[in-house]
Order: C-alpha cells, then structure tokens, then sequence
C-alpha cells in the first residue's frame, strides 16, 4: 500500500498505511528487528500499530501486533465473517430448503474448518514469539 504519512524519529520510522474514519494502521519500516528491551514495541520492524480516534478528536495507540498476530486478527475477524455467513444459510434453509443453499452451506463449513487450522497455527506461532 502507498504511505500516507511517516515519523521518523530516533527508534525508526512507521509509515501510515490506511487510515478510515476512526483507525489509523501504521507498519514500521526502520527499527529494530525483534522486541528488546528498552525499545518501543511498535518500532519492531513489519509490527502494525492500531491507533483509534478519541471523542475529543485525538489519536490513541490502542494496538500493537507483531506479523503473526496481525495475521491471526484477520483471520478471527474472518471467521466472524464466514460465521455470519452460515448463520444466513441456515436461516434460509430453515425458511425454504434448497439445494443450491445446501451447497453453500457446505462450501462455508469447509472453508471454517480450513480458516480454524490456520488459526491454530498462528496461534502457536505467536504464542512461540511471546
């Protein structure tokens, strides 16, 4: 993604990738290359920083997630999405059977099972990193 805005200082630089309404989403491009001690958590080389707009209009550093567990964050919030997903499928078969919709169904079942193994494999990854 393009940069929008960067701060360099002494630590490194974070480059602002996207920004919405209310979330700002920062990589860090310059710094150190794992956590030690003494440094900044989010001037970890390719960790996003989440910042949040506050009611009084200011930014708040809200997240820090390292490569994998940015991962993992997507993924959950994928799985919400599939989850969702199902629960219309169901409701529909409930209301009128289809077999298109059974297809469907079976197609989110699977790609639920697929996404839950990833999971568990980000999950060990970043618990690995802690």
């Amino acid at each position: 993604m393009p940069t929008l805005h960067q701060v360099a200082e002494s630590w490194g630089r974070l480059e602002l990738k996207l920004e919405t309404e209310d979330t700002r989403y920062w990589i860090t491009t310059e710094g150190v290359s794992r956590k030690t001690s003494g440094t900044p958590i989010n001037y970890v080389v390719n960790y996003v920083t989440v910042e949040k707009l506050t009611e009084d209009g200011n930014w708040d550093l809200k997240a820090v997630y390292s490569p994998e567990a940015w991962k993992l964050s997507q993924a959950f919030d994928y799985c919400q999405i599939l989850y969702q997903d199902l629960n219309r499928l169901n409701a529909g078969l409930e209301k009128q059977f289809a077999w298109e919709l059974v297809h469907e169904r079976d197609a989110v079942q699977a790609e639920i099972e697929r996404v839950n193994k990833i999971i568990y494999e980000l999950s060990d990854k970043v618990r690995s990193r802690a």
